[in-house]
């Protein structure tokens, strides 16, 4: 039966059809950018009999990868049959590095069964770096430094060459940017040693592997005959390095993406990958989808109206046939409590006489901080509400113990886990004893795993227990090597069967009970735990052998793996609410960043002062106000049938009332697009559009936070950022 292209749209099924050479999409918010990449890659298998297996799609997260892939197989399904999807590759950047690096690794000096090191291993991996190194390492953020190092990564940087960009980059203290040049070396030394990466290792390993090695290179190359990458705006260098490698053979690379939805320069986006894109790939075809299915026209009139105001992006204007609809609401407020009140009273009032759902509203704001304020709001109306971005399942000690106890059965070099679980249960390993083991393999530039023999300096119950440790891990290791290489079901069965076996031997339950008086408490987490081994038992046999060069499937690589993808879903930001909590009835609160790519029917943009957005820093640095302008146009275009925004008129700071101003992006929202509502006990002060009295207006509020920082002492000399 053939592909059927009637859902789609003239632009959308132009861009189906394109033939070969480089395409850029522009699509715009809500314009069904992903139906667009779903039936271009189905129509390639389908119509134009492309092997799934020449086919590459990438994403950003896993939750859009695996949406794209089974939308891809079900239609292709309809039209060619179910074999005809068999070993198509449709992942994250990070996932496709890992399947270079674990078939080609051992070039750059890996084994195939390195370790990713999560947040928490990185931290553990530096701080001990630091104190080896003489810093203390109490002085610092480790997680600022850690993310200078992979800014540093994603522009290829060398430790000697990071120094100039660490003490340049303008977000670090002087002493922060010593701090990060000295342990970044002593770093990556270790990680090496460890026969480890960390996330952004991934991708600075997989394009250093394709520069280095013509052959493999020159495999992919032949192998990808057509890449499709979702979310272009928001490639890294590294990111886009990779695609200039793999596309060297040919350029068939549909990109898909929007620059004015570009918000992620903080972390290494560069905009300029999809503003030059012609450039770059020299005869691509632009094609731009700018019919929204989302919003009303009232929404898209305002958002396009905002992000005009752009000078460096694409002209596009966004437009729907869903009518007018509401037009949007500007409510001002006396000050933040006010505010807070008035949000969490209007859900419940819109939800209780309109019927309408809690999940149906969202409460967008810049910062993470701004949300208590309304968390303390619904909390007293008692309006269910969820926070994106809460404690995720894999940050569970018990979790990340029992984790880190396979991942050292995998990698015994590991030193992150091994530090972790060494004493988990209590084995008698104090920290004495471990820093002198550490101590030891840092000097020897060797993985701890190979000290724990040499157990002469250690008290005899700490030798006993170190003992007992080595020979636990490698007789699991012995056991899960044993078991056959054989069909993938036979496979995944029988790594199940052996890490039930482990917790057994690991006494993971009598740890827990140690470690709790709560019988309660103490069963949730073996529940927790026991989620893991049903987590490995529902790996589908196609994510072991689905690529031909990871060879079969194995007890090693089967739990190898498992840990990979771990570790990656972990790392992925739009996965850390389980589809449990996005079917519970709540209001959804986030920040802007975190909003893109979603929608809720009514939104309440918070918080539309100067210094929330655009944000203070950029105000006060004087910075292009580009990017805080694309997060204003994120915002308004997540509401599909109304949008709400607030503002205060005064915020509480420090105890004492400081005067707000009015956010310039809504200077640019046409009026007879806007229905004001001044809820606050006087008139607006300082007209916003009265330019010199708004210069005067900032001058004096900025003079009266120093007066009162300067009373409370002087700044931390901490990060910037």
């Amino acid at each position: 039966m053939p592909l059927s292209l009637n859902r789609l749209n003239p632009n959308q099924r132009e861009a189906v059809l394109y033939g070969n050479g480089p395409l850029l999409v522009l699509a715009g918010a809500g314009s069904g950018k992903t139906s667009t990449m779903t039936y271009r890659i189905a129509h390639l298998i389908a119509e134009r009999n492309v092997p799934a297996s020449a086919i590459l799609g990438l994403s950003f997260t896993n939750k859009a990868a695996t949406e794209l892939k089974e939308r891809v197989i079900r239609l292709v399904s309809e039209a060619a049959g179910f074999g005809a999807t068999r070993n198509i590759m449709i992942s994250t950047f990070h996932s496709l590095c890992v399947r270079i690096l674990r078939a080609h690794g051992a070039k750059l000096g890996f084994q195939r069964d390195f370790t990713i090191l999560d947040q928490s291993d990185q931290q553990d991996t530096l701080k001990q770096i630091m104190r080896n190194i003489k810093i203390d390492d109490r002085k610092f953020d480790l997680n600022s430094i850690l993310f200078e190092i992979g800014q540093a990564k994603s522009r290829f940087l060398s430790p000697d060459a990071a120094q100039g960009f660490f003490l340049d980059s303008g977000r670090l203290g002087p002493d922060y940017a010593i701090a990060a040049a000295s342990s970044y070396i002593h770093y990556q030394s270790q990680l090496k040693a460890q026969n480890a990466m960390d996330f952004d290792d991934l991708l600075f390993n997989a394009v250093a592997l394709l520069e280095k090695h013509e052959e493999v290179r020159e495999h992919y190359n032949q192998r990808f005959r057509y890449i499709l990458v979702d979310e272009y705006q928001d490639t890294n260098p590294a990111q886009f390095r990779l695609l200039r490698l793999l596309t060297q053979r040919q350029q068939n690379l549909c990109v898909v993406g929007d620059d004015d939805q570009s918000i992620y320069a903080w972390r290494g986006a560069d905009p300029t990958h999809i503003l030059e894109f012609a450039q770059h790939f020299r005869g691509a075809k632009t094609i731009t989808l700018d019919q929204n299915y989302r919003s009303t026209m009232t929404i898209l009139e305002a958002a396009n109206a905002v992000i005009q105001n752009n000078r460096k992006r694409h002209p596009k204007s966004l437009w729907s046939d869903r009518g007018s609809g509401e037009p949007v609401s500007e409510v001002i407020l006396e000050e933040d409590r006010e505010e807070g009140k008035f949000v969490a009273e209007e859900i419940f009032r819109l939800a209780k006489e309109k019927n309408i759902r809690w999940a149906d509203f969202a409460v967008l704001y810049r910062s993470n901080a701004q949300s208590r304020i309304f968390e303390e709001s619904l909390r007293m109306l008692r309006v269910p509400y969820k926070i994106v971005g809460g404690f995720s399942f894999l940050d569970r000690k018990e979790v990340k113990n029992i984790l880190a106890y396979w991942r050292l059965v995998v990698n015994p070099g590991d030193d992150a886990s091994l530090r972790r679980v060494i004493n988990w249960p209590a084995r008698g390993i104090g920290r004495t004893s471990l820093e002198h083991l550490g101590n030891a393999a840092f000097t020897k530039e060797v993985p701890i795993f190979e000290m724990l023999p040499e157990t002469a300096q250690l008290a005899p119950r700490a030798a006993a227990g170190t003992k007992a440790f080595r020979e636990l891990i490698l007789d699991l290791r012995e056991s899960l090597q044993k078991i056959p290489c054989s069909s993938a079901e036979v496979a995944i069965s029988a790594v199940v069967s052996w890490a039930r076996n482990s917790l057994e031997k690991i006494q993971a339950r009598k740890a827990l009970d140690e470690e709790t008086d709560d019988p309660a408490a103490a069963l949730r987490q073996w529940e927790n735990i026991e989620e893991l081994v049903h987590g490995l038992g529902q790996i589908r046999p196609e994510e072991i052998t689905g690529d031909s060069e990871e060879g079969p499937a194995d007890g090693l690589a089967i739990l190898r793996e498992y840990l990979a993808r771990m570790t990656l879903e972990a790392q992925d930001e739009e996965e850390d609410d389980s589809k449990e909590n996005e079917l519970r009835d709540e209001v959804t609160l986030l920040t802007l960043h975190g909003a893109k790519g979603l929608e809720y029917p009514i939104v309440f943009m918070v918080g539309a002062e100067d210094g929330f957005l655009p944000h203070r820093r950029t105000i006060e640095e004087a910075s292009d106000l580009g990017e805080e302008r694309r997060l204003c146009y994120v915002g308004i275009t997540r509401a599909k049938n109304h949008l709400i925004i607030t503002r205060a008129k005064n915020r509480i700071r420090y105890g004492k009332t400081v005067p707000r101003t009015r956010s310039r992006f809504m200077d640019e929202i046409p009026q007879k697009l806007l229905v004001v509502r001044d809820e606050s006990r006087a008139p607006s002060a300082v007209p916003s559009t009265d330019k010199a009295a708004l210069a005067a207006h900032e001058v004096r509020v900025r003079n009266y936070l120093e007066e009162i920082k300067s009373k409370l002492g002087a700044a931390s000399s901490g990060p910037k950022r």
